[in-house]
């Protein structure tokens, strides 16, 4: 736990710098800073993947720019992380499988779900889904038809406002919903899901 927090804290700050630097990049026009954020995703993939993969990806990332213009690859990045994510959690929706809201709200309550909250989150993890894929089509097309300041404007901003939006509107929704259960604050569900990527949901739900 000691060696992973260092590395946690890390992460979070380059994932707080890259939309920042990403965004001054575009509105200022300077390279270095668009060369920055770039390398942000490429330390990103190194804290990912320990080991000589994640040291062979950072280089190969680190060197992209040399060929392809920086201000191109960043508008890869937000298409390819909501796709990532659609596929992470519409995979759980498969037969057998554990929907990936089901196991964070498992994880928060520290039991079985209640089947009305177990249907619910089935639900929940679909409208995730969804999201996500509509997130991934409206940054590529914005990468593609709108100006640089438009895009960066929705992937770097509006984006991750609709996240939240999104992440708090679930929770209030449950809370009023399904008043008859028990609910644990807030902090509790944000702290669960991000310790959630070094667990994984089960392969095959309980019936």
């Amino acid at each position: 736990m000691h060696r992973w927090a260092p590395r946690g804290a890390l992460a979070v700050v380059l994932l707080l710098a890259y939309p920042v630097l990403t965004h001054a990049a575009v509105t200022t026009g300077l390279a270095y800073l668009a060369w920055t954020a770039w390398l942000c995703i490429a330390a990103l993939v190194v804290l990912s993947f320990p080991g000589r993969w994640g040291l062979a990806g950072f280089a190969l990332l680190a060197a992209a720019p040399l060929v392809v213009d920086a201000d191109v690859l960043l508008k890869l990045p937000p298409v390819i992380i909501d796709v990532a994510l659609a596929i992470w959690f519409g995979r759980t929706l498969a037969p057998g499988e554990e929907p990936m809201i089901s196991w964070f709200a498992r994880l928060v309550r520290g039991t079985e779900l209640p089947p009305d909250l177990a249907r619910y989150t089935r639900w929940s993890t679909v409208m995730w889904t969804a999201f996500f894929v509509s997130m991934a089509a409206v940054a590529a097309a914005l990468a593609v038809l709108a100006t640089p300041q438009t895009w960066s404007l929705f992937t770097n901003g509006i984006d991750y406002l609709l996240m939240g939006m999104l992440f708090v509107g679930d929770y209030v929704f449950r809370r009023v919903r399904y008043r008859h259960h028990e609910h644990r604050p807030l902090a509790d569900v944000v702290r669960t899901v991000a310790r959630a990527g070094k667990l994984a949901p089960r392969r095959t739900a309980r019936k």
